[in-house]
């Protein structure tokens, strides 16, 4: 009888892709019988799963499934930092049925669960399955989670409200206001949940992490060594990472075209991610901006649709008049999806303007290319503050975090020209984000030290699946 995982992701694209490829990563050799569950996106606008993960899947030729679960209602308002984790938890049955079903014809090892599926731990003991948690974000965040539950009881006011700087094991101290935008509001019901699935991270039979040890050896090693919990053991790391999808590129893609034509290094692309519309009046800022710097640029921005389904009407009217003339020929404005890590990988791309998306900064330096960080939410502040301050590979906006509001287009102006252009500060950027590129291409390799996390947690998993086969058959036979 094989080795079965069961691996449940949050309902999102950019989880769902690094999930797929950590399930073709850990089930490279067939050894296990891997059942990925999925939701029903909750999201308004959300689409189902695309056609892409399933093929990716069946060209592969591995053992590995997609299961829907039945669709369960969302509950209320999308915008509340608690309604994804609510989200999940009301699919407990639906998983609990499935793994039991599963049980009868594999040896179900364990169930690997993402972020906010953390509740999915009670259905993993009641059923007797180890839980595994796979952190799509980085260590830094990981580091900073496993220490919220002490900070929750040592600080009794807001985050937002702290004068001084906050100490995390790994990290050092860091400004209270790059925190994630869940512990903003103590208050709030998402900020309990959050505090929630910290406390429950360091139950978990494993932590697996979308890192490489040469990009966040610090805070691993505090991760690693316990020094993040004070009070209860941490659970072993495995920093698996990077985990990618990387695009084929299409050459006849429009903005794939447009930079066959410029030159070598010489653009910078500014892309948000999949949930990165802009307001008019950011994205009039945003073209201002990226004109007064003087560079080429690709600018992939989106503004909420009103008039055509596409949005191009909609960028069209938003974008600064005469704008597309005076620009012609050294820049181009995307208003709908792009090929993010083709474009990434070309050898027009110079700098990065991000969100800071953890997905988005690991395809960035994976092709060697700077960043300008330019964080919206979650835990894209913290992503930026390290990849700036403690990795030496991206140049950070000046934001007001307090007071948020429209960054204007002289900051804009004097982002990228830092980013882009031939000075000290820019030279230091572009040759640490190649080191990195070195070394993360080093870690997935034979040997690497990625590679060997993998190799450590394939035995486990497969010690565990053994442990619980021979549990299985005393519980049948009543055998104490």
């Amino acid at each position: 009888m094989k080795v079965g995982l069961v691996i449940l992701p949050m309902p999102a694209r950019s989880h769902l892709a690094s999930t797929v490829e950590f399930a073709k990563r850990i089930n490279k050799h067939n050894r296990f019988a891997v059942t990925i569950l999925t939701m029903a996106p909750p999201f308004p606008g959300s689409t189902p799963l695309p056609d892409s993960f399933h093929d990716s899947i069946s060209s592969s030729g591995l053992d590995i499934r997609f299961q829907d679960l039945p669709r369960v209602d969302p509950p209320g308002d999308p915008s509340s930092e608690a309604f994804i984790s609510v989200y999940i938890a009301g699919h407990a049955g639906h998983v609990r049925d499935t793994i039991r079903r599963l049980q009868s014809s594999v040896r179900v090892a364990a169930l690997v669960v993402d972020l906010f599926g953390t509740s999915m731990m009670d259905v993993g003991d009641e059923l007797g399955v180890p839980t595994y948690l796979f952190f799509t974000c980085g260590a830094a965040l990981l580091a900073l989670m496993l220490r919220i539950p002490a900070l929750d009881s040592e600080i009794e006011s807001e985050f937002e409200d702290l004068e001084e700087d906050v100490e995390v094991p790994g990290l050092g101290r860091i400004p209270p206001l790059i925190m994630p935008s869940p512990m903003m509001n103590k208050k709030d019901e998402g900020y309990g949940w959050f505090v929630e699935h910290s406390r429950r991270f360091r139950r978990m039979k494993g932590l697996i992490v979308n890192t490489f040890r040469e990009l966040e050896w610090s805070a691993l090693d505090a991760v690693g060594e316990g020094r993040c919990l004070s009070d209860h053991p941490t659970p072993p790391v495995f920093p698996v990472g990077p985990v990618l999808v990387l695009e084929e590129k299409d050459p006849s893609h429009p903005c794939i075209e447009w930079l066959d034509t410029q030159p070598s290094r010489s653009v910078v692309f500014l892309c948000f991610g999949t949930m990165g519309d802009m307001p008019e009046a950011q994205v009039k800022e945003i073209a201002l901006g990226l004109e007064r710097s003087g560079h080429r640029f690709l600018c992939a921005v989106r503004v909420p649709h009103r008039s055509d389904q596409s949005g191009t009407a909609d960028l069209e009217e938003a974008l600064p008049e005469g704008f597309a003339e005076r620009t012609k020929g050294r820049g181009l404005v995307w208003p709908r999806w792009v090929p993010q890590t083709a474009i990434l990988s070309h050898g027009a791309i110079g700098g990065f303007v991000s969100h800071c998306g953890w997905n988005s900064c690991l395809e960035s330096l994976w092709f060697g290319v700077p960043i300008l960080a330019w964080p919206l939410d979650a835990e894209q502040r913290l992503n930026g503050f390290e990849l700036g301050n403690k990795v030496g590979a991206a140049v950070e906006l000046r934001l007001d975090y307090r007071g948020g509001g429209i960054v204007d287009a002289a900051e804009v102006a004097w982002g990228v020209r830092r980013l882009m252009e031939d000075d000290e500060e820019g030279k230091r950027v572009r040759e640490k984000a190649m080191e990195v590129r070195a070394a993360g291409r080093a870690a997935v390799e034979d040997g690497g030290s990625s590679s060997d996390a993998l190799r450590r947690l394939t035995e486990q998993l497969l010690a565990y699946g053994g442990e619980t086969f021979m549990e299985n058959i005393k519980q049948s036979l009543h055998i104490t």
